[in-house]
């Protein structure tokens, strides 16, 4: 069966394109982040604490802290060491442990609401960041919201508050994970992260390379994160 020239040349290219977009959609680098909430707006906020004398009493308490898993001075951080298809490889800053999946909830101890029901057990909220369906979603557990456990060990209790967009470090393990620079802008506007000039440094192929550290901003969230 005869093919014209022009046919070949047109299959070549769409097979080059092809080729180069499964190739991106492929290529991943480890990266570190770090979630540092804005501890003064995110307690007000959602009414964990209301008073100077409790703001002192959380500076005391986390003073005494080590360095290793004090959330209060340094959130919560996690390093991605791989992502593809298959699986996945997590590292806990925090901890130095291990895991398959981003989902870690950190104990802020320092704030001691007292329970009605249980007065010998004072609750203390949550910090956690875990894999969503569009990105790690990040948030808090309240008062209110541990009501709605039924059984221990479930995620009902989990406010959300934002989620930074899988496509922001485009891994391709998950949907949508390679976008444009326009498209991850929207996404992460959507989830209320202003755009810092670092941002910038994303777009700028080498930067990636150089593991420099690039910040983004939220009402209630600081989030650094860089390559390695």
């Amino acid at each position: 069966m005869y093919m014209p020239t022009w046919a070949i040349c047109f299959s070549v290219i769409l097979w080059i394109f092809y080729y180069m977009s499964k190739r991106k959609e492929k290529e991943f680098s480890p990266f570190r982040v770090t979630v540092h909430p804005e501890w003064h707006d995110l307690l007000k906020d959602y009414n964990l604490i209301n008073d100077d004398e409790a703001w002192k009493q959380l500076d005391k308490f986390y003073s005494k802290q080590s360095a290793e898993n004090n959330v209060f001075e340094y959130g919560i951080s996690f390093t991605v060491l791989k992502s593809d298809n298959e699986s996945e490889l997590i590292y806990n800053n925090n901890w130095k442990t291990f895991h398959s999946k981003v989902n870690f909830r950190e104990r802020i101890e320092g704030v001691k609401i007292p329970d009605d029901e249980l007065p010998s057990f004072p609750f203390s909220p949550e910090l956690w960041v875990k894999n969503g369906y569009g990105g790690y979603e990040i948030g808090i557990t309240t008062s209110e919201s541990r009501k709605k456990i039924i059984m221990p060990g479930e995620n009902s209790d989990l406010v959300k508050i934002t989620t930074i967009p899988y496509s922001l470090f485009g891994l391709p393990r998950y949907k949508l994970g390679v976008l444009k620079p326009k498209k991850i802008e929207e996404q992460l506007k959507k989830n209320g992260w202003s755009k810092d000039e670092t941002l910038e440094k994303y777009y700028e192929e080498d930067a990636i390379y150089r593991g420099e550290p690039i910040e983004l901003k939220h009402k209630y969230f600081t989030v650094w994160y860089n390559y390695i």
